[in-house]
C-alpha cells in the first residue's frame, strides 16, 4: 500500500468518524430542541388555560356586581317611592290642616312647624339614601375586590 493509500485511508476514517460523531451531535440536539418545544407548548396550553379561567372568573364578578347593583338600585328607588307617597300624604294632611287655621298668628305658627318638619325630614330621608348608597357601594365593589386579591396572589406566585 502507497503512502497517498494510507493518507487516503486516515482521511477517509477520520471523515466517517467525524461524520457519525456530527449526525449523534445533531441527533442530540434535534431531540432536546423536540423535547424544549413539547414542553414550551405544554406550558403555554397550560398558561392559556388558567388565563381563561380567570378572565373567566373576572367577567363572573362583574356580572354578579351589576346584579348587586341593579337589585340595590332597585330597592333604593322602591323606599324614594315610599318616601314621596308618604311626603305628598304629609303635604294633603297639612293642606287640610292650613285650610282650617283661623288666624294669621296660628298660619304663621303652622308655616314655621311645617318648615321645619320638612327639613328635618329631607335631612333623614338624604342621610338615608347616602347610608344606602355606601352600604351599596361597598356590597358591589366587593366581587370585584376579590378578584383583586386573587390576581395579587397570582402575581406573588409568579414572581
Amino acid at each position: 500500500m502507497s503512502k497517498s493509500e494510507k493518507i487516503e485511508g486516515k482521511v477517509e476514517a477520520i471523515t466517517e468518524a467525524a461524520t457519525e460523531a456530527f449526525t449523534a451531535k445533531a441527533t442530540e440536539m434535534v431531540a432536546e430542541v423536540r423535547e424544549a418545544a413539547a414542553g414550551a407548548a405544554e406550558k403555554g396550553k397550560k398558561l392559556l388555560g388558567d388565563v381563561t379561567e380567570f378572565q373567566k372568573a373576572n367577567l363572573e364578578a362583574l356580572v354578579e356586581a351589576g346584579k348587586i347593583a341593579a337589585k340595590g338600585a332597585k330597592e333604593m328607588g322602591e323606599n324614594n317611592v315610599e318616601f314621596a307617597k308618604s311626603n305628598f300624604e304629609g303635604v294633603q294632611a297639612a293642606v287640610k290642616e292650613m285650610t282650617a287655621i283661623k288666624t294669621p298668628t296660628d298660619f304663621m305658627k303652622f308655616q314655621s312647624e311645617y318648615a321645619r318638619k320638612g327639613f328635618d325630614t329631607a335631612i333623614a330621608q338624604t342621610s338615608k339614601n347616602t347610608e344606602a348608597f355606601v352600604k351599596l357601594a361597598g356590597e358591589i365593589f366587593q366581587p370585584i375586590s376579590n378578584r383583586f386579591a386573587v390576581a395579587a396572589d397570582l402575581i406573588k406566585k409568579a414572581a
